[in-house]
């Protein structure tokens, strides 16, 4: 069942911004189906009625986070393609949080994430976002002369394909490679097969 309500924190509310950081810390470490409320509280050096404060479940909690670190990602990412001019480095830049910001995720936070249909549609969502503005970038740069003149919505597409596949703990298994392990050989494969070589 999806949440009723996704709470906001307050923007003046400075003790809830630290317990959500610290919400974000623990989920990343265990997932949020195996821990409960009291365990949470005890962890956090908080009452339970602080928590349901911020949001009223457990799952919402856990929804909250999940916003938070995703918005998080995609402005962080926004914020670094604007700070540079050339393309190859506006996609590094862009890309860049989605890999620092991710790399505390455990894979029991994947597979909690995975198995709560409200959650992962904040993902998919995300994801589509961040893919549409990735092929925003790879088309500048195409036009400009600096990528190889590859079709930007397959790359886009290629790109969230593969994100869907690293977000699943079983592959992540089989491969013997850590979360934040794949997203950095993503990001090779991803800028060395696109760039334009001198000799090209």
């Amino acid at each position: 069942m999806a949440p009723r309500h996704i709470p906001q924190l307050s923007p003046g509310s400075d003790r809830q911004k630290e317990l959500l950081a610290e919400l974000e810390a623990l989920f990343f470490a265990n997932g949020f189906r195996t821990i409960t409320v009291d365990e949470i509280a005890a962890q956090l050096k908080c009452s339970k009625r602080t928590l349901y404060e911020i949001a009223p479940s457990k799952q919402e909690l856990f929804i909250l986070v999940i916003q938070s670190w995703l918005e998080r990602i995609r402005h962080l990412g926004w914020q670094g393609a604007l700070q540079h001019a050339d393309p190859e480095q506006r996609v590094m830049a862009y890309l860049e949080p989605g890999v620092i910001e991710s790399r505390a995720a455990s894979r029991q936070f994947l597979a909690d994430l995975q198995s709560y249909r409200p959650a992962l549609a904040m993902l998919e969502a995300h994801q589509t976002q961040r893919t549409n503005v990735l092929m925003e970038i790879i088309e500048d740069g195409i036009r400009r002369g600096r990528f190889k003149p590859f079709h930007s919505a397959l790359v886009a597409e290629i790109f969230l394909a593969a994100v869907n596949r690293i977000n699943e703990p079983s592959m992540l298994e089989r491969t013997g490679v850590e979360f934040s392990q794949a997203f950095d050989e993503l990001y090779r494969v991803l800028t060395t097969g696109l760039f334009l070589n001198q000799g090209d």
